[in-house]
């Protein structure tokens, strides 16, 4: 589908997804980037992914914090009084995704980082939403180190539940694959999910994805402790029991929000930073900065080239 916005220039392509484009476009009475999310109605069924998109807006326009990418304005594409299509302006972000293989940073600064994703979550729960779609693909980071959370498609009101399953396996809370109400808790577990990645190279084990038949979907989230443990042990007793704990089963024996999140990190970072305190660092964090990526099954398939997954992370 051709690409025509009136007073902006297309600059690149960032991503492609089932029925939508993610495109970086430059206003050309202004000079600034945008990153510009499309979708086009071409059959009936698509007009669902149009509402994606104002729920996308609705959220991301309710939500103002530095490690949130601010989304501004949506435009319906009108042809005949009918809606063909919708245009979503979002901030443009220059960084990477941490599933990126050239995202590579040593365990404090992951860490601080994981922080900051913390205090954006926070705010997005105090205005009443959760992100429900946390993975490394989802998180940007820029050369100067600022983060930012982004795709709000999936995000939701707290205390209610969706119609439909939706999220990605191994990020995803039991409570998404059950329908079940999604809180704060919700986001905790997914956050968790997302540090084991990044810290470990590995989904966090799950009797999901520890099984090769698709259709297991009670069995998302359900942790396999002889298989977890495996993996947490490397890395240093404060990290690991963090993210255990974020990644419990039922939500009442997670750590409770994201302030209480914040709190663990804080702490994680203190005992680290003061050698023989009981806590021993891995070999793996003697070994030198971290640089994993996330397995392709993870995640939707990146464009080729100036995918998505190099320049903005994002999943349509």
């Amino acid at each position: 589908m051709a690409v025509d916005i009136p007073n902006y220039r297309i600059i690149e392509k960032l991503g492609v997804g089932a029925n939508s484009r993610i495109f970086r476009a430059r206003c050309m009475r202004t000079g600034q980037d945008y990153a510009v999310k499309i979708v086009k109605i071409v059959k009936p069924e698509d007009a669902g992914f149009v509402e994606f998109l104002k729920s996308e807006h609705a959220i991301g326009s309710a939500v103002n914090h530095p490690a949130v990418r601010k989304v501004f304005e949506l435009r319906l594409m009108r042809q005949r009084l009918r809606v063909r299509g919708a245009i979503l302006f979002m901030e443009y972000v220059n960084g990477i995704p941490m599933s990126d293989k050239e995202f590579r940073s040593d365990l404090d600064e992951v860490l601080r980082l994981f922080g900051e994703a913390a205090k954006g979550l926070r705010a997005m729960h105090l205005a009443g939403f959760v992100h429900a779609d946390l993975k490394p693909n989802n998180i940007l980071v820029t050369a100067e180190g600022a983060l930012k959370l982004i795709d709000l498609g999936q995000s939701a009101r707290s205390f209610e539940a969706k119609s439909r399953v939706q999220g990605t396996i191994n990020y995803m809370a039991p409570e998404q694959v059950k329908r079940q109400t999604l809180d704060a808790r919700t986001d905790v577990f997914g956050l968790g999910a997302t540090m084991h990645m990044v810290l470990t190279g590995k989904p966090i084990a799950t009797g999901m994805n520890q099984t090769v038949s698709m259709h297991s979907q009670g069995l998302i989230g359900k942790r396999v402790s002889e298989l977890r443990q495996t993996v947490l042990h490397r890395l240093p007793t404060c990290v690991s029991r963090m993210i255990d704990d974020c990644c419990a089963q039922e939500p009442q024996d997670r750590i409770a929000d994201m302030s209480a999140v914040l709190e663990r990190i804080d702490m994680a970072r203190t005992i680290l930073a003061r050698p023989g305190a009981g806590e021993t660092p891995s070999s793996r964090d003697n070994a030198g900065p971290i640089n994993e990526s996330v397995n392709p099954s993870d995640q939707q398939q990146p464009v080729p080239g100036k995918s998505a997954s190099k320049k903005d992370g994002q999943e349509l």
